[in-house]
């Protein structure tokens, strides 16, 4: 099946209620925000997405693209969408998912028919790919074929974060209904799964081989995120030129397939929009945002039937660390925060100075941290409160890790009173968990890592709710410390989950192996190995190593009995760790160990 087809078939039927988590690994059931949870979600939304103005005969209507499966902040809407879906009397989607009727018959329509029986080995790498990937076994029998590959990939679309619950159609069709708005479908579920299912019987087998090759080697994984991002940073030019990045249309079958899905869908949507525009309504069409882009796109056909068409750009996404972070690299983190610095003005120059700063630290560069540090002094009492209260907070970060704890600590104290009396409760969850790290009695940094976990899990502001993972993984580690490895495995088991909701891949895997150490530190050996396995084979296919994984499967094995399979993987551990620059390489007794366990 074409990388295309899959991810529009995602976007476009979601497939909601039709897959469950079941195993400790998987990511978590997730629910539709609470009324408090949204009214929160509102007030701090930001625009995303690409929306246009069009007008014809004397009334104004609007186009929104939008993403079918989303994070739990992308899904509420900004200002100038809120007031572009205000102005309209008419909310059209592709397909109204919370009318029953359609519901049900979408339902329907995405079981399978009874067809010839697949190839034995591809039913049973089917089977293997929904155990991995968590399908309720009951549900995802009943899909077609077509449709579990679709499945499949939206659950693993989950383990990014990506929920078809917090879908941006979804959402809207909430909203409109509660604003006493018509919610209107643009297609009928039949209409829908014909043109996903429409492709010649013959190709199904390899249809479905080509899609469980993409989902293994993550292909399918990075295109969705992809495709989500460009979404959630209004990038129309990267997104237009889809045809030419996607890598999906090298064979007849792939051209045939976006024919179908888009552009022979696409006037059909323009020729209904325009329908209930003439019919007097102000309508607000949201549809997928791949039926926006091109020539055979719905703004230019609204274009060619007469309307003036106007995209609304967006205010510019605030600044956004996470991503220009990579704490594994430093070095090249310094490089991103420079050349965001070119373009930077302000307090936004201000805040990307502390985190260069704070690369010179983890490379022990404390001087020099120290030295970027002062230069900012004379600009931060004009500054506002996220540059003051982050300069506090990586200086005292230099002091931690230079090994000076007592002058890191007023430092934190006082990045905590600035960030609450400011209102910044991410930043103040980081000065709090600060805190807890430089006190001394282990059982008092236990209790402040708690305090701020709690504090954490019971905000409302998304960035402020992305410390659970780091906090948990944090306190998870105190515990070990303290000589509670059950507690701590419990920790890091929710370390996990919270790093799967956010659907970081490097920080799940680092979770996953702190899950696999708490289980050997409780002799636990072969539930490890079964999650370290998987993590080393994933590695290898991404062309990685790490070697703490090494080291935790020569452990493992060495524990049960196996000292032959254990060496080879002491022998990589030392290899790749002997390597590390401080404070990650391992002291000389612990290589030596692994140096020795090698031969």
């Amino acid at each position: 099946m074409t990388l295309l087809r899959r991810c529009l078939l995602v976007l476009l039927a979601g497939l909601p209620g039709i897959l469950r988590a079941q195993a400790p690994d998987c990511p978590p059931p997730v629910a539709p925000p609470s009324l408090e949870m949204a009214a929160e979600g509102l007030r701090q939304a930001r625009d995303r997405g690409f929306l246009w103005r069009i007008e014809k005969d004397g009334h104004v209507s609007h186009l929104y693209g939008t993403l079918h499966v989303a994070r739990r902040d992308w899904m509420f809407p900004g200002p100038r969408v809120r007031e572009a879906l205000g102005a309209s009397d008419t909310l059209a989607l592709e397909l109204d998912l919370l009318d029953p009727q359609t519901a049900q018959h979408m339902a329907e329509g995405m079981e399978g028919g009874g067809g010839a029986p697949l190839p034995a080995a591809l039913q049973r790498r089917l089977e293997r790919r929904a155990q991995d990937e968590c399908a309720d076994p009951a549900l995802f029998g009943r899909l077609g074929p077509e449709m579990k590959i679709a499945a499949l990939t939206m659950l693993a679309a989950r383990r990014q974060g990506l929920e078809a619950i917090y879908g941006v159609d979804l959402f809207l069709a909430g909203w409109a209904r509660s604003q006493g708005q018509r919610v209107v479908g643009l297609e009928t579920p039949r209409e829908q799964l014909q043109a996903i299912g429409g492709g010649p019987p013959g190709d199904l087998v390899a249809l479905l081989d080509s899609g469980l090759r993409e989902l293994d080697s993550g292909r399918s994984q990075a295109m969705l995120a992809r495709l989500a991002q460009l979404w959630a940073d209004g990038d129309l030019a990267t997104l237009s030129a889809y045809p030419e990045w996607c890598q999906c249309l090298g064979t007849p079958a792939e051209v045939a397939a976006m024919r179908r899905l888009l552009d022979e869908r696409n006037p059909v949507l323009a020729q209904r929009v325009d329908a209930l525009h003439a019919g007097g309504a102000r309508v607000f069409a949201a549809v997928g945002s791949l039926h926006m882009i091109g020539v055979h796109g719905l703004p230019a056909l609204m274009a060619q039937r007469g309307y003036r068409v106007e995209r609304i750009v967006f205010e510019p996404a605030a600044l956004d660390l996470r991503a220009l972070w990579d704490f594994g690299d430093p070095a090249r983190s310094e490089e991103r925060f420079r050349a965001a610095l070119q373009r930077a003005g302000g307090d936004a120059a201000l805040v990307l100075q502390t985190q260069i700063a704070r690369t010179f630290g983890l490379r022990r560069r404390f001087d020099e941290g120290h030295a970027l540090l002062d230069g900012l002094a004379g600009a931060l009492p004009g500054a506002g409160a996220e540059p003051r209260v982050r300069a506090l907070l990586e200086r005292g970060r230099l002091w931690r890790s230079a090994g000076a704890p007592e002058r890191a600590r007023p430092l934190f104290e006082q990045a905590l009173a600035q960030a609450d009396g400011a209102r910044l409760p991410e930043l103040a969850i980081d000065a709090m968990h600060m805190v807890a790290l430089v006190e001394p009695d282990p059982a008092l940094q236990i209790e402040g890592g708690r305090r701020a976990l709690e504090r954490a899990r019971g905000s409302t502001e998304p960035r402020a709710r992305r410390w659970e993972a780091s906090l948990s993984h944090n306190l998870g580690m105190a515990l070990m410390d303290a000589g509670r490895p059950g507690e701590a495995l419990e920790s890091f088991r929710q370390a996990l989950a919270a790093r799967e909701r956010t659907g970081e891949r490097p920080e799940i895997r680092v979770a996953r192996w702190a899950v696999a150490w708490a289980l050997r530190r409780l002799g636990r050996h072969a539930e490890a190995l079964e999650i370290l396995q998987p993590l080393a084979r994933e590695l290898a296919a991404d062309g990685a190593h790490d070697g703490w994984v090494c080291e935790e499967l020569g452990e493992n094995l060495l524990a049960l009995g196996r000292p032959a399979e254990a060496r080879p993987w002491f022998a990589q551990a030392h290899a790749l760790l002997s390597g590390q620059p401080p404070p990650q390489r391992p002291d000389d007794t612990r290589l030596a160990r692994l140096l020795e366990l090698s031969r």
